[in-house]
């Protein structure tokens, strides 16, 4: 299932989840519901207190998958996602189509936290591409991004625009 051709049934679920357990939704439906409508088959919600949110998931009929290491609700992967991964605690939430997600600064940071000179993990830096293109955003939201990654993310606007005008 890809949001694109289940969006219906995603979105919904995505917005029952955070309606529930008020935990967030980040990764590729944030993205999604932000501004580049790519496709993803799992739900990735932001979790403070990991054991809780896995408690309130399993009240709402996910079930754990031992050989996936994941939680499956009505078929969908729901992916608990920690500080430590995104190396902060998002500091917005926002409501998209009923959705709650993480603000596009937070998802910004936790992409580029995430993605930079990790290779396995180019589909974040692939999405901060796609989000300064398709939103669009430009140098000056470098400011609302942490000092270190800044730079980066002022390269990324340059090779976007680079590639604008070059066509």
């Amino acid at each position: 299932m890809s949001l694109l051709s289940s969006e219906p049934k995603l979105l919904a679920l995505a917005r029952r989840l955070t309606e529930a357990t008020g935990a967030p939704v980040l990764g590729g439906i944030s993205v999604f519901l932000h501004g580049y409508r790519r496709t993803t088959e799992d739900i990735d919600l932001f979790a403070a207190r990991t054991d809780e949110l896995h408690e309130a998931l399993i009240g709402l009929g996910a079930e754990w998958d031992a050989e996936q290491r994941e939680l499956r609700i009505e078929g969908v992967p729901v992916h608990l996602v920690t500080e430590s991964e995104t190396g902060s605690a998002p500091s917005q939430v926002v409501e998209i189509q009923g959705v709650r997600v993480v603000g596009l600064a937070d998802l910004i940071r936790f992409k580029l936290h995430s993605g930079l000179g990790r290779p396995e993990r180019s589909q974040d830096i692939a999405d901060v591409v796609e989000l300064i293109r398709r939103v669009p955003l430009e140098k000056s939201f470098a400011g609302r991004l942490p000092r270190e990654q800044r730079a980066p993310f002022k390269k990324l606007v340059d090779a976007v625009r680079g590639a604008v005008e070059g066509r």
